[in-house]
């Protein structure tokens, strides 16, 4: 009995740091990979960058993100822990079809995805250009979470647009965690920058 009482505690306690962790966390897009779905500007100024909000997803899983989802990643191609945002394009079982008609269809490992930059101009040799047809086939645990909220300026800002079933989970976490005046007013230097 005194081995359950005993460790009561530190359940407590470990419950209630996870209650007050902030749901979101501010992150910038540079580049135009995303471009135009996100920083749109970046497609004639490249040093153009869009505030995004981030839902931080701690034990990402296929029951919170959905194929479509705009999300923020560790790149698995670098040692400095760089963020990309990508948009999540398969998950885990989906068949995977080449244009290549050498290439063989295959499916998706378990616990993995596939994401896609947005650009156009995809060219796989350009370090802002990276994604899953660079990099394969992404470990789920490498998904920091899905933006859900993004801003230009002070006029320029709004949801971000994910699958209908991912906007409204998110809602929540929007109308407890945006302070839309500070969020688009906010200019730390301790937010991570992506591209």
């Amino acid at each position: 009995m005194q081995t359950t009482t005993a460790t009561l505690p530190v359940a407590f306690q470990k419950g209630l740091e996870a209650y007050r962790k902030e749901l979101t966390r501010v992150i910038y897009q540079a580049g135009s990979s995303m471009a135009p779905v996100l920083n749109a500007k970046a497609l004639t100024d490249p040093d153009a960058k869009e505030k995004l909000l981030l839902r931080v997803f701690p034990r990402p899983s296929f029951n919170s993100l959905y194929t479509g989802d705009i999300v923020a990643l560790q790149s698995p191609l670098s040692a400095q822990q760089q963020v990309l945002v990508r948009r999540l394009a398969a998950v885990e079982g989906e068949e995977m079809v080449s244009d290549d008609p050498d290439l063989e269809s295959w499916s998706l490992p378990e616990n993995h995805c596939w994401v896609l930059s947005e650009t156009a101009t995809f060219k796989p040799d350009a370090p802002t250009d990276i994604d899953s047809r660079t990099f394969g086939p992404l470990p789920i645990e490498n998904i920091i979470g899905r933006v859900i909220y993004q801003a230009t300026s002070v006029t320029e800002h709004g949801p971000t647009s994910n699958t209908p079933e991912a906007m409204a989970d998110d809602a929540a976490v929007l109308d407890a965690e945006l302070d839309l005046e500070s969020f688009c007013n906010h200019t730390s230097t301790k937010d991570s920058q992506t591209s």
